[in-house]
């Protein structure tokens, strides 16, 4: 995570997968968050996901093989919890789904989920460290 002059916060991700047909062809997605500063909960003020640079895999998703530009626009339209403060993502229920692919609707929320958590994860970690001084 890298922290701005602001106080906002940018948190890169990096999954790596598989789709689930095809034979399991790999595929890399990177994921850019944008948080808000901690005094204001840290919101989440911009999401991104879009594949890795040089990845193919991608290309051999059933519903990308389908109709690619309602699957790609899809990942790039959705942006759960953003405008919500990070802690939303511990309440968020989402359908569970562990397809390493981004066909489906609860797959991508599954794996925004993720990166979320991750976040949060972090954060909590940083902040326990800061308010008790300890490293």
């Amino acid at each position: 995570m890298k922290m701005n002059q602001d106080g906002s916060l940018d948190a890169m991700f990096r999954y790596e997968g598989t789709t689930c047909t095809n034979m399991g062809r790999p595929l890399t997605f990177n994921y850019h968050v944008k948080l808000g500063t901690r005094a204001e909960g840290y919101p989440v003020l911009e999401q991104c996901c879009v594949p890795a640079e040089g990845d193919t895999g991608h290309t051999a998703m059933c519903q990308y093989l389908e109709n690619p530009s309602a699957l790609m626009a899809a990942i790039d339209l959705e942006k759960p919890l953003n405008g919500d403060r990070l802690n939303a993502v511990l309440s968020w229920q989402r359908n569970p789904s562990a397809a390493g692919c981004y066909c489906e609707r609860s797959s991508r929320d599954h794996k925004w989920g993720l990166v979320l958590e991750t976040i949060h994860y972090a954060l909590a970690q940083e902040e326990i460290m800061q308010d008790t001084g300890t490293q």
